[in-house]
């Protein structure tokens, strides 16, 4: 036996062994790999191998990906190889849901035609872009597509079918993917199995090809014998409910449904139904079964060690990257969901969070890509967890033409007892939890173990005499939270152990003993994997075994600041005129497109560092200023959504503070009542309904009608007379009501006042000393089309412009070696598992008076962010001074609001302490240190 000196007691030998039947945590667990169980696998062919992971682009999630595309490709680049290079990807599967330009959570999905004769516009979905550019590091990468709602002009199965096939065959045209398997109900609704059979049907016999305008229509028809044979072979999914299957029983009783079906999906829930229907589709029918919505990880495993969550026995010790919402949790439910139903693959809503954060479903993804002017992005812990899977097996989907090396997950060798469903949380108590994957040769095979709980767990392994992996060592593999002193990464996906087994000629077993620690995860596998460092002793990956996931630095979140000698935040004029080409992946080979047109040309292209949340605010050619920004969607257009509301698009970096926005709005002939157009400052989300999150926003309908608002609610209101009058007085151009004018709109936001300016004229103002502190701009309109020309953001002058870096509360420790840069009392508690809209789902709170929180920073300010109630007291500190006593806090509604501002500091560095004066509840969602 070899083990690194770091890992002193994580290897024990045991004399005595019995299976686990309770929840006992000093009870060990047998796990047996027998070699009849990994034949009979290997002769299923689609319900026991394990497919492994993808990401589902939708619901705006995805919406700045092309802005990193463009913006920083280095970093775009090195994401898509993350996922998809190498032998052993993290992921093989994109999934894109269509949609209608509507709310469907976070965002909309774009519709690629919004019209019946509309050629589709496949560029303009970003989900298509991915999946072609992930195809130069995986040709094979699978892509499937489900549609959440639909077009306004789509009403009947015949109407679907157009939509899904003329799109298909569009993106196959554009960049060379065929879609691989199609969803045709729509997203989380009960399975209509006529019609899926129907789209079977249809799908595979289709001698039609695409749908055209006509007969002289030159796209009509199909363009070749291979895209007509790739498009017969598409897969059909049933039926992505949101709860267990209900149709598995009526899929297995009807031979027609049976036929029609490949794929066997359903969202969350982890269990079979009552019947076992799912585990037979699996084993007996061998049909996929997926859970194609699955959730990643709640909040950021980089800052999740510092809680002090209970540990499951009543003690505030904290779970390190366990607990709920964590990695580990994240983990049983992939385990949990092939042992109860056989789930092979799951697809994570989202895997990429490239959107504008805090907005609806916030801080639940695997990597964060929010801020595309810098490049940063964050990847946690929950990839290293599917790595855990993913680099120690062959995962994939058979191939008829290909070799059969795809590993399978193995059931008898599988187990677990973790309580939970949606979650799987249920873990506190040490309860096993298990799976074995396994070549279908037997060469090797690796099993994956989770500890989601504050107990050392004790596992015994018997490999069967009859594999050829029995009787090789078995490498650990292992995931924890890090040292002090250490990187947040330091212990993710690292060798900790090479184990010799014993080998028993009378069981014809090699036994295995492995001890698992608290709060963590391992991978014990046959594959040679690591070696023993002959100088050190401790345990070093083979390269092909390497961790290799990016590491975040601290301060590498630069803020949105274009400009700064000429006190520009950032400008925009749509034309991207002196933009570089955009590289893309098009037919196997990378060529280079026009800005505009690598994001949907003149049909509509998606305009820069913009997250739609209704509606679908694109750029297009414009007789007068070469192109503008245009709302696209009117009345006519305005399909369902998830979350009804008005079209708004959010823009910019949700740090800046003191600004100036102004734009240019013209409103374009309308029918009956008067459109309406929004600027709004300072959004940072926090709720669902879009429409009113700004902290201030002003709202002017066509006929001069208009409202300055805090967070939906108005403030100050005037009409045409005031503009014209406001105008005259200032000697500037009055508005000019109607359609096909330009005006200029100008809101300023400085400390805790908002002013707006029409073509130049002060129009109103309005003060409130618990005006929200920051945020972005908004852009918004009613269900009309209205275009935007000449956006720009200012500093104002005597004002910070923005926060160098929003802290979220459960940051204490630097990202790159553990050094304090929070430090709070024991008098605090720290939370993970929180709501969507509380920051980073953590929240810190002060258990009474006299409870500490100290910093040093460099700027000239401090906000704080919390829910609160406005009776918290707090007595300020700043460089060891008294400056403030017994200081109120504002009353908030939500938890990324401003309860607290310290400002007007000296440029320069500062350490201050913020101590509760009473013993009133204060919360900490996240700080803004001010530049």
């Amino acid at each position: 036996m070899i083990k690194s000196d770091q890992i002193e007691g994580l290897v024990s030998a045991m004399t005595t062994m019995t299976t686990f039947e309770g929840n006992d945590p000093a009870q060990p667990l047998r796990v047996a790999i027998h070699a009849d169980d990994v034949a009979a696998a290997a002769k299923n062919r689609n319900g026991l191998t394990y497919k492994g992971f993808g990401l589902l682009s939708g619901n705006a999630t995805s919406s700045l990906l092309m802005d990193y595309k463009a913006e920083s490709p280095d970093a775009y680049w090195q994401l898509v190889r993350t996922l998809f290079a190498g032998d052993h990807p993290l992921m093989n599967t994109i999934k894109i849901e269509m949609g209608n330009d509507r709310n469907n959570s976070t965002g909309p999905n774009v519709a690629t035609m919004r019209e019946s004769d509309e050629y589709p516009q496949v560029a303009r979905e970003p989900g298509f872009q991915l999946a072609a550019d992930a195809r130069r590091y995986q040709p094979g990468v699978h892509v499937s597509i489900l549609r959440w709602m639909a077009p306004t002009w789509v009403h009947s199965n015949d109407d679907v079918y157009k939509w899904y096939k003329n799109t298909i065959l569009a993106a196959y045209r554009e960049y060379g993917v065929m879609v691989d398997s199609v969803n045709p109900d729509v997203n989380e609704r009960t399975a209509n199995l006529d019609w899926v059979a129907d789209f079977a049907h249809r799908v595979h016999t289709d001698d039609q090809g695409f749908i055209g305008n006509g007969p002289n229509d030159p796209n009509a028809g199909w363009a070749s014998e291979t895209e007509r044979d790739l498009f017969h072979a598409i897969k059909v999914i049933t039926s992505d409910e949101e709860v267990t299957g209900t149709f598995g029983g009526e899929v297995i009783a009807n031979p027609e449904y049976l036929n029609a079906m490949d794929v066997a999906s359903y969202h969350y829930s982890v269990v079979d139904d009552e019947d076992g229907n799912f585990k037979r589709l699996a084993e007996e029918f061998d049909k996929e079964i997926w859970n194609s919505e699955a959730q990643a990880v709640f909040s950021n495993s980089a800052d999740r060690p510092n809680n002090t969550m209970d540990n499951g026995l009543g003690e505030r010790t904290g779970t390190g990257i366990g607990g709920s919402g964590s990695p580990l949790e994240m983990a049983n439910t992939l385990v949990k969901g092939f042992v109860e139903s056989r789930r092979t693959h799951a697809i994570y809503q989202p895997a990429i969070g490239s959107c504008y954060e805090h907005m609806e479903y916030a801080s639940k993804e695997l990597i964060s890509a929010r801020d595309p002017w810098s490049g940063w992005m964050y990847y946690d812990a929950g990839c290293a967890v599917l790595e855990h899977f993913t680099r120690f097996a062959n995962l994939g989907f058979v191939s008829a033409s290909a070799h059969d090396t795809i590993w399978r997950a193995i059931p008898q060798a599988s187990g677990c007892k973790v309580g939970g469903n949606n979650p799987v949380n249920g873990a506190r108590n040490g309860e096993p939890s298990y799976m074995t994957l396994a070549a279908p040769n037997g060469n090797d095979v690796s099993i994956v173990i989770i500890n989601d709980s504050g107990f050392t767990k004790t596992y015994e392994i018997e490999i069967d005499a009859a594999l050829t992996a029995a009787g090789k060592p078995l490498t650990i593999w292992q995931t924890r939270a890090a040292d002090a002193g250490q990187p947040y990464d330091a212990n993710w996906r690292k060798p900790v152990a090479i184990i010799d087994g014993n080998h028993n000629e009378n069981t014809a077993v090699s036994t295995y003993a492995v001890t698992i620690q608290p709060w963590s995860m391992i991978t014990a596998t046959t594959l040679d994997s690591a070696e023993v460092n002959p100088a050190t002793g401790a345990l070093t990956a083979k390269p092909a075994y390497a961790y290799a996931l990016p590491h975040t630095n601290e301060h590498t979140r630069t803020v949105l600041d274009v400009d700064p000698a000429n006190g520009v935040l950032y400008a925009d004029d749509f034309n991207y005129a002196d933009e570089p080409q955009v590289e893309t992946y098009k037919f196997d080979q990378l060529v280079k497109e026009d800005y505009l047109a690598s994001r949907g040309g003149d049909a509509g292209a998606t305009p820069r560092y913009s997250t739609d949340t209704n509606g679908a605010f694109e750029v297009v050619p414009d007789a007068e200023r070469g192109h503008v920004l245009r709302q696209q969607i009117d009345w006519n257009h305005a399909g369902n959504a998830w979350i009804e509301g008005d079209p708004r698009t959010a823009i910019g970096d949700m740090r800046w503070a003191n600004y100036r926005v102004s734009v240019d709005v013209k409103f374009e002939d309308y029918p009956g009542r008067a459109p309406y157009v929004l600027l709004g400052a300072r959004e940072m989300g926090g709720n669902k309904f879009t429409t009113d999150i700004c902290g201030v926003d002003f709202k002017i309908r066509a006929d001069g009608v208009w409202l300055l608002r805090n967070f939906g609610n108005e403030v100050r209101r005037g009409h045409l007379e005031d503009l014209r009058r406001r105008a005259i007085e200032a000697g500037m151009q009055p508005f000019a009501a109607g359609a096909g004018s330009w005006n200029t709109i100008t809101l300023e936001v400085a400390g805790d006042t908002a002013t707006v300016f029409i073509n130049g004229a002060k129009i109103t103002t309005w003060s409130d000393p618990s005006l929200q502190s920051a945020g972005r701009v908004n852009l918004g309109t009613s269900f009309d089309h209205v275009r935007f020309s000449n956006l720009r953001v200012e500093r104002v002058d005597g004002f910070s412009p923005y926060y160098t870096e929003l802290i979220d509360d459960m940051h204490m420790r630097s990202w790159d070696n553990g050094s304090e840069i929070l430090h709070y009392d024991s008098s605090w508690t720290h939370d993970n598992g929180q709501g969507m809209f509380t920051y980073m789902r953590t929240i810190s709170r002060a258990a009474g008076a006299g409870a500490e929180l100290k910093f040093s920073f460099d700027g000239t300010g401090v906000d704080l962010f919390g829910p609160s109630d406005g009776s918290a007291r707090l007595d300020v500190f700043v460089d060891g001074h008294l400056v403030h006593a017994n200081a109120p806090v504002h009353a908030t509604n939500g938890s990324l609001r401003c309860e607290y501002r310290l400002e007007g500091l000296e440029q320069g560095h500062h350490t201050v302490a913020f101590r509760t004066a009473n013993a009133a509840g204060f919360a900490l969602d996240a700080i803004g240190l001010l530049k």
